[in-house]
């Protein structure tokens, strides 16, 4: 009796001691094993939310767990972008990483992160920006706005914040002209100005600016972007009319905290590079007018990088 006793005994230890492994393999090797958090660093509704929610969802099918988003909005952007840096690196709390709280914001306000403190994911949205003015302005021509602002001994213009100012602050040193940069809190407001006759010109983001082109409210001088606007593509860029390196650029990316173990940093930048070929996503983000562009994670950092130093020069020498 005794010895089935212990035979006994002995079966249900080594049962417990093979469950107890798997459990801990499972746990140890399996990632992810729970939900993920998308740290979105503007608040619900713009194109940054919709399009961060849209690339979430689509990548829970390869992650096999949910995605759930977390808007932190505020600080120009950089609020969710400290979220981010502030959290356990262990591959569960990501976040959009756009390019001005990156890029820009460190040379405006003091913030507590540099881009090394995050490893990138990727890079998925390229913000594209022109020159707009009122549709009886009698300006038709980047030339006739530089010719103005020379007879007038300066002209001014408004944008929700930078990048934007950076196109026209080409312009201006190319031209020895002034630009008075009037800043406004959104895209909308700084249209808005134009439309009111408190400023002669904007530039703006194709999703301020292309309703009221549609109107015909509005009408655009020039794409202030690297390509022309799929919406008007017979207004050139303004390195097509001669300012040389005035393209603007802004992206929306992901992200984590630094130090994201490489196995798993590879099984989220694998999921969501999948996630952007969805045609759901593809298809919002044409919606959106934010135009869709892949770029991997080490290039995204790099792009961060080699802005954060061409930026400094700018900011130094930009007309308020």
């Amino acid at each position: 009796m005794m010895k089935k006793f212990m035979a006994l005994l002995l079966v249900c230890c080594m049962t417990l001691v093979l469950f107890s492994g798997c459990t801990q393999t499972k746990t140890e090797e399996k990632f992810p094993a729970e939900a993920i958090t998308l740290v979105v660093n503007y608040g619900g509704g713009g194109s940054t939310d919709l399009s961060a929610r849209a690339l979430a969802k689509a990548a829970e099918a390869s992650l096999g767990v949910p995605v759930t988003i977390e808007n932190k909005s505020g600080g120009s952007g950089s609020t969710g972008v400290i979220e981010v840096q502030n959290s356990k690196n262990d591959g569960y709390t990501i976040g959009t990483l756009t390019y001005s709280p990156l890029a820009i914001l460190p040379y405006q306000m003091t913030v507590p992160y540099t881009i090394d403190d995050f490893d990138f994911i990727m890079g998925y949205g390229e913000y594209r920006y022109g020159i707009a003015v009122k549709s009886d302005s009698p300006y038709n021509t980047i030339e006739d706005l530089v010719n103005a602002a020379r007879e007038n001994g300066g002209m001014a213009f408004s944008a929700s914040g930078y990048p934007q100012p950076f196109a026209m602050q080409k312009i201006a040193e190319k031209e020895d002209v002034i630009f008075n940069y009037v800043p406004f809190s959104s895209g909308s407001d700084a249209v808005t100005a134009v439309l009111g006759g408190h400023v002669e010109a904007t530039v703006g983001i194709i999703s301020s600016v292309v309703p009221f082109l549609e109107t015909g409210e509005l009408k655009l001088l020039a794409s202030a972007s690297s390509k022309r606007w799929d919406e008007a593509p017979d207004v050139e860029t303004l390195e097509e009319l001669g300012y040389e390196d005035a393209s603007i650029q802004s992206y929306v990316g992901l992200g984590a905290p630094a130090g994201i173990s490489e196995e798993n940093l590879k099984i989220l930048r694998e999921a969501f590079a999948k996630a952007f070929e969805d045609q759901e996503f593809q298809d919002l983000m044409v919606k959106l007018q934010l135009p869709a562009s892949y770029i991997s994670g080490d290039e995204y950092k790099t792009l961060c990088q080699e802005g954060f130093e061409a930026n400094k020069v700018l900011l130094e020498n930009v007309t308020q």
